[in-house]
């Protein structure tokens, strides 16, 4: 598929699920603009990428997504390059076994996991809604894991209990309510709103801050280990054309259409979405 005259826009390019679609769209042809914690990073990147892809059209954009100030900087940053966006991936994601919170008041992991893919793509929906076929694709988790989402609206950053697994699980579930309710606001638009599930991609997700014995676990598994480099079910989810006609669907790692939004009650996305448009005004 050829698709020089595309441009996309990848957070968490610079390693793990963003790295390998943004490599994959690279290899299309299309424009691609990885996001990166720093200039270093996504130097290194921009070159593997190009080298990998032979596509020269690949650049990177500067952001720290646990501040929700530098999000909306990296979106006028953005704007100020480029007139059209075809496929914005919401790829970026990070552990923390201890919480912590931002500088904005935030708690760290819900910031990064969540609130950083909401605050980017509100910020850049009048340039979606503007681009012809365009989409918004967000990285979910296995459906075996999202047949009952427990999530309570009352505790979004966990102040009143927190461990890594909550943080993540919320997080997770956030986004998908998030990409759901995204669907039904793009209805009457050009624009469509798709999750996705990975599978095991090699990434270096948590490689400085994971205990030795969730490493431990982690090397006894094959899937892991042996985990590719590649995300094919990312790349065809964020290149196929008519992203409309697959507005709110969720792909798994196969790129099978799975119906799990029936386990998502629609109040709780659209009360999600109400409180977080309340702490992205705040900060």
């Amino acid at each position: 598929m050829e698709l020089k005259d595309k441009t996309f826009l990848v957070t968490g390019g610079t390693s793990g699920v963003g790295k390998a679609i943004a490599t994959g769209i690279a290899r299309t042809g299309a424009n691609v603009v990885i996001v990166s914690r720093n200039a270093s990073n996504g130097q290194q990147t921009m070159k593997e990428i190009s080298g990998k892809s032979a596509n020269k059209n690949i650049s990177f954009l500067t952001a720290d997504l646990s501040l929700m100030k530098s999000v909306l900087q990296l979106s006028e940053r953005f704007k100020q390059q480029h007139n059209q966006l075809h496929g914005l991936v919401n790829a970026a994601g990070a552990w923390y076994f201890k919480k912590e919170i931002t500088s904005e008041g935030i708690d760290k992991s819900f910031a990064i996991n969540y609130l950083s893919h909401f605050v980017l793509t509100n910020s850049l929906l009048d340039l979606l809604k503007a681009t012809d076929d365009a989409r918004v694709v967000t990285v979910a988790g296995a459906p075996r894991f999202l047949k009952k989402p427990k999530f309570d609206l009352n505790n979004l950053q966990l102040a009143k209990s927190y461990s890594w697994m909550k943080a993540t699980s919320s997080a997770m579930f956030a986004r998908v309510y998030f990409g759901f309710e995204l669907a039904d606001r793009l209805q009457n638009t050009s624009a469509g709103s798709m999750l996705f599930h990975p599978g095991f991609v090699k990434s270096n997700l948590g490689k400085d801050t994971t205990p030795w014995w969730l490493k431990l676990m982690f090397s006894f598994s094959s899937d892991i280990r042996n985990a590719p480099e590649t995300c094919e079910s990312g790349v065809s989810v964020a290149t196929k054309e008519n992203a409309k006609s697959t507005n709110g669907k969720f792909f798994d790692e196969k790129n099978n259409i799975i119906d799990i939004r029936k386990n998502f009650d629609q109040s709780i996305g659209k009360g999600l979405w109400l409180l977080s448009e309340q702490l992205a005004l705040k900060i």
